[in-house]
């Protein structure tokens, strides 16, 4: 008797990605001990699992990477990160300027701030790998600079207090640049290495969800499942832009998520201002809550906006084989 489990997936949202990452959560909070047997089990499933296969996942989406795409992949990957900073870092000072420090319904601008400036670099290359092309999937190099809590103090008004160092850059795109020569030097190996990338997407989404925790979301309350609610919108800055400057703009939409090392932000933050000492704790709270909705709610709007706009096309294109 078989289970038709791949077809069950498929009909989820972005099910390649959530459903693992689903149950990388429930695993994490009912059974970690599971995830900490050791041996191959651990290496596997545990949170520290998922960087090892996603920089395979980069390297593998590096040799898909044609060289003549390289300056678009880049091109795109600034427009992703200045469309997701203008609504997050916008939001997040607007609360500050009318509401102050306490900010409203309980979420203060450290928490906000914190959890829209960043986004699931996980989650956006899958996500990009399947609405998006190798250039979408290549823009995560530059992507990747939202990691940690730079671009959150920017938007507090204290980007001097912070740095990004260049081998934290550097350690991000080395993978995808070797999967890049590696394609363009054999097109016999670009082949093979491109049949295997989309394995990969359940296998770094488990890990990914272990890192998580649903006790995160109850001591966060409200506040924070509000949060993630909001932050799986500001893919929409990146969406726009995309569209200004005349590019496929549903790949914007896949930023909309928190990433995990954004909840050590408050904490980094507060250390470079201690007046917000006070708040970083629950802002910590509220964001690992916003990491999990958003990695939940994310997908679904990108599968959902990928078939409207889709189906919109295809109307169009029978209006006017009509007329």
């Amino acid at each position: 008797m078989q289970i038709p489990i791949k077809k069950t997936i498929d009909k989820i949202p972005g099910g390649m990605m959530v459903v693992p990452l689903f149950l990388g959560v429930l695993t994490n909070t009912f059974f970690p001990q599971f995830l900490q047997i050791g041996g191959f089990t651990t290496a596997l499933f545990s949170k520290t699992a998922s960087t090892t296969i996603l920089a395979c996942f980069m390297f593998l989406i590096g040799s898909q990477i044609n060289f003549k795409l390289a300056p678009k992949a880049l091109k795109k990957g600034a427009l992703l990160i200045t469309g997701k900073f203008v609504v997050g870092a916008g939001i997040g000072i607007i609360v500050g300027k009318v509401f102050g420090p306490a900010g409203v319904l309980g979420l203060s601008p450290l928490a906000i701030l914190s959890a829209l400036t960043n986004c699931n670099g996980g989650l956006y290359a899958s996500l990009a790998s399947q609405y998006g092309d190798e250039t979408d999937v290549g823009a995560y190099a530059l992507l990747s600079l939202k990691d940690g809590p730079f671009f959150t103090l920017v938007a507090l008004g204290a980007s001097g207090l912070a740095q990004i160092p260049f081998e934290a850059l550097l350690a991000v795109m080395i993978p995808i640049v070797i999967g890049m020569i590696l394609g363009n030097i054999d097109s016999d190996m670009r082949a093979f290495l491109g049949s295997s990338k989309l394995l990969l997407i359940p296998f770094f989404s488990f890990p990914l969800g272990a890192g998580m925790d649903l006790g995160t979301i109850v001591k966060a309350g409200v506040p924070g499942i509000i949060l993630g609610i909001i932050a799986a919108f500001t893919g929409i800055g990146a969406y726009i832009l995309l569209k200004l400057f005349k590019e496929e703009p549903i790949i914007g939409l896949a930023t909309g998520s928190t990433a995990g090392n954004a909840v050590a932000t408050p904490a980094a933050v507060a250390a470079a201002d201690p007046t917000l000492a006070a708040i970083a704790t629950v802002a910590t709270a509220q964001v690992a809550a916003a990491c999990v909705v958003s990695a939940i709610v994310c997908p679904f709007i990108v599968t959902y906006a990928f078939k409207l706009i889709r189906n919109n096309k295809m109307k169009k294109l029978d209006n006017k084989a009509a007329a």
